[in-house]
């Protein structure tokens, strides 16, 4: 390899190898109100409302009997997210219910990337 495919290379795979902290949308529900949910690598996802907090591990997919496809996002506390991909919209299903509730979308974003400083194991003096 030259070194011209070599810094070819890197211009075409530096921007693929970018950094990533996760996604996250900001859900209006009318029960729980104002509702957190975080998307991170290797299906984690987080839900957050008022001082309460649930992960989930996993993602299943599937479609309704008319063949439009949905996933399921089963958390800790019985709850599940439902989300139709093409539509971009959200349903809650608490534990404690059967029937889904409608969540409208406030905002989604990205988080930024933190860079944490170095532990050496040294006390501060």
């Amino acid at each position: 390899m030259t070194l011209a495919q070599a810094l070819l290379l890197c211009a075409v795979a530096l921007p693929l190898s970018a950094a990533y902290a996760g996604d996250a949308v900001r859900l209006d529900c009318l029960t729980r109100q104002n509702v957190l949910i975080s998307f991170f690598k290797y299906h984690l996802t987080t839900m957050k409302w008022g001082n309460h907090f649930q992960i989930a591990s996993g993602i299943h997919k599937a479609r309704t009997k008319t063949g439009t496809p949905y996933e399921i996002i089963s958390f800790r506390n019985g709850d599940d997210l439902i989300y139709f991909p093409a539509k971009e919209s959200y349903f809650l299903i608490y534990a404690d219910q059967q029937k889904p509730e409608r969540c409208r979308t406030e905002e989604s974003f990205t988080y930024p990337v933190v860079s944490l400083p170095r532990y050496d194991g040294k006390a501060n003096s």
